[in-house]
């Protein structure tokens, strides 16, 4: 390999302008992702009668997230856990048109209003569930729950958002960055900021100020240095900010079918070849009949795209490489 061993001076410089550009590069990539187009997969498609009665659209109607080998879903009044070709494993609450509605929301919450479940996060076993109220949207909460077995951990938080949007319907959804220890929010209205929060009790810390305005953001996600957002707008777009500089960019258009759509929540599962799955949640109508449930047609669309060309890291033998050479100068100066 006559590119570590060359000794000649202009050859030793060029290999280690060749390290420092490398480690400046694995620097300022890792590890966020090449912005490559993302490639549609597939389409599964959740009717609320197929089969005859058994809802099964409804409970996917909200968000959704990945847990392990299994994903988690939710509807407006509960959770359900489905194994990962999403058949169904188990569900808190339930509906039917001659019972009604059986929440899966913990009483104790449903006592306060709070009636309505938005898109999730999960981490470390935990679900992290965005709740509110129908009532006007203005009592944001996060609750916890066991991903295991969708049991109530008696945990919930009260969210404080900053002057600039307080209360304002900030919890649509909610989203876990582990890696900071915090979690995030955002308003449904117009708006160019994301609030964070302290991960431990959900306590207020701080916005991020982005660089355009987003509205009717239905569920993220986060990556790396980038939360993942899916607006329930005309384009009915996926858009990604950064999280460390607040630039946002639009990654891709959802199909428009025919009829009335709804853009939900989102999942993103990271695979161990690098491959970067994300999986979208929309309602369609095709019927235009305000989402009734009596409506045959009525379902959920869950779209899978893939982004395959992430950011190549550089390898760990050229960075040992790189190592090496920089021991090699220090023995030199040392022995002269």
């Amino acid at each position: 390999m006559p590119f570590i061993t060359a000794s000649r001076p202009g050859a030793r410089a060029g290999w280690l302008g060749r390290c420092a550009a490398a480690l400046a590069l694995s620097a300022s990539l890792s590890p966020a992702f090449a912005a490559d187009t993302w490639s549609l997969v597939g389409t599964d498609n959740f009717y609320l009668h197929n089969p005859p009665g058994s809802f099964t659209g409804v409970y996917r109607t909200q968000g959704m997230a990945s847990s392990g080998d299994n994903w988690i879903f939710s509807w407006q009044y509960g959770l359900e856990i489905t194994d990962g070709g999403f058949n169904t494993l188990q569900r808190s609450g339930s509906l039917s048109l001659s019972t009604g509605i059986t929440p899966g929301i913990p009483s104790s919450l449903l006592a306060q209003g709070l009636d309505h479940i938005g898109d999730i996060d999960v981490h470390n076993g935990i679900i992290y569930a965005s709740l509110d109220s129908t009532n006007g949207y203005k009592q944001p909460h996060v609750a916890l729950f066991n991903a295991s077995d969708l049991s109530y951990t008696g945990t919930s938080y009260a969210l404080t958002g900053a002057a600039s949007n307080p209360s304002n319907d900030i919890a649509s959804w909610v989203a876990v960055d582990a890696a900071r220890g915090v979690g995030y929010g955002k308003e449904w209205a117009n708006g160019n900021t994301i609030n964070v929060y302290n991960l431990d009790d959900w306590s207020f810390s701080h916005t991020i100020t982005l660089s355009e305005s987003l509205k009717r953001i239905q569920g993220a996600k986060v990556v790396g240095d980038w939360i993942y957002l899916a607006s329930d707008n005309d384009t009915q777009s996926i858009y990604r900010a950064n999280l460390t500089n607040g630039l946002v960019e639009e990654v891709l258009r959802l199909p428009q079918p025919s009829g009335d759509l709804e853009m939900e929540g989102l999942a993103l599962r990271l695979q161990a070849n690098g491959t970067l799955d994300m999986y979208i949640e929309q309602i369609v109508d095709p019927n235009h009949s305000d989402q009734s449930l009596t409506d045959t047609d009525l379902h959920v669309a869950l779209y899978h795209y893939q982004l395959a060309a992430t950011v190549p890291e550089p390898s760990a033998a050229l960075m040992l490489a790189c190592g090496l050479v920089v021991l090699g100068l220090v023995r030199r100066r040392t022995v002269r």
